[in-house]
């Protein structure tokens, strides 16, 4: 088979064609931090992030890893908290990730003031608008032949991350369902204006969508109610406005026979063209209850706190033997669990990233 360029790969996979190689997608948030030698504070503050610094990550680990799918930026999971009058955790030491340390929304009572301050422009936005200058570069010096994903939340994802907290979303849902959906609405409008904005930003292929409530936090029924259409909305307008299939990245476990119906209504009816579940999903059981019964591309995922803890011979065997179970056929790509664990080691990551490419060339022999 002719040799892909790495857009037409991730093409080939979320078109559900066989391509030259399985493609990979380490997802990579904080560890390009570290593989760059920095810690955190070198990068963000509260209020700002240096957008040289964010480029260089991708720059940096592409180079490094050589893998597929990158991001345009680094990226953590909390822009919009302090515009709106929460507080980030910027943590100093090795490994770790930024969080919130206070939310915007800590009761009913807050909502009113913040709403007034949305929507946010991701262009105004100090460390938004880093996220976009980062893509732009990233873009000019590797856009071409490379795809370059959009990346954010759907509403009840952002909403949580930007707004009010899992616990007390969650709770919301149950007890206010009405105010649980305005403040999803307005993470969903956010999502959807960053989305844009990196697309406008020079981002040139699929959309990435990360959900953690999915059925691990909330039921299948709740799930269906309140994350199903906001992804069906996200999913539509990027397809509508930039051409481009979402994948969508989903937690909990898919395998319970009242949550297993939602893969098929997320492909149909909110028009995702790819499902990346987690680790609770065996490499067969994605094949055969993803792959082969839905027809849609999938992610196959190795477990990241077993990147950071296994032995290179592990690594290998695992990634080896996942691929020979699924990707005969093609519509398989070859991520993390979740975001690529912060302090992976480098021959960890190298070794799982080379034998991505040395087992997933085509053709695969089981």
């Amino acid at each position: 088979m002719t040799q892909l360029t790495k857009k037409e790969r991730v093409n080939a996979f979320i078109g559900g064609r066989q391509p030259d190689r399985v493609p990979v997608f380490p997802f990579i948030l904080t560890q390009g931090v570290y593989e760059c030698g920095w810690r955190l504070p070198d990068i963000t503050t509260q209020v700002s992030s240096d957008a040289d610094k964010c480029a260089e990550t991708v720059l940096k680990t592409l180079e490094a890893y050589d893998y597929d799918l990158a991001l345009g930026s680094y990226m953590d999971c909390f822009y919009g908290v302090v515009p709106l009058g929460g507080q980030l955790n910027i943590p100093e030491d090795v490994g770790e990730t930024v969080s919130a340390a206070r939310f915007p929304v800590r009761t009913k009572a807050d909502w009113t003031e913040v709403k007034s301050m949305l929507p946010i422009d991701p262009w105004k936005e100090p460390r938004v608008a880093a996220v976009l200058k980062a893509t732009k570069t990233v873009s000019a010096q590797i856009g071409h032949d490379t795809p370059i994903a959009a990346l954010w939340w759907p509403g009840p994802t952002a909403a949580l991350l930007m707004l009010r907290g899992p616990e007390a979303l969650a709770m919301d849902m149950v007890q206010d369902p009405d105010f649980a959906t305005e403040l999803i609405e307005a993470g969903n409008q956010f999502a959807i204006d960053f989305l844009r904005a990196q697309y406008e930003a020079g981002a040139n292929s699929i959309c990435i969508l990360g959900e953690v409530f999915g059925v691990e936090m909330i039921s299948p029924a709740m799930c269906e109610r309140f994350v199903l259409p906001y992804v069906a909305e996200i999913a539509d307008t990027i397809m509508k406005e930039f051409g481009q299939k979402t994948l969508l990245h989903i937690h909990g476990d898919f395998k319970k026979p009242r949550a297993y119906p939602l893969l098929d209504k997320f492909i149909t009816q909110a028009h995702v063209s790819g499902l990346f579940l987690d680790e609770k999903h065996s490499p067969e059981w994605i094949k055969t209850n993803v792959i082969d019964a839905l027809g849609t591309p999938a992610c196959v995922p190795i477990h990241g706190p077993n990147l950071v803890d296994w032995s290179l011979p592990e690594i290998e065997a695992f990634t080896r033997d996942a691929i020979r179970s699924t990707a005969g056929e093609g519509r398989v790509m070859m991520t993390p669990s979740c975001e690529i664990p912060a302090g992976v080691p480098h021959d960890n990551f190298k070794t799982w990233i080379e034998s991505c490419h040395k087992y997933g060339t085509y053709p695969i022999s089981a």
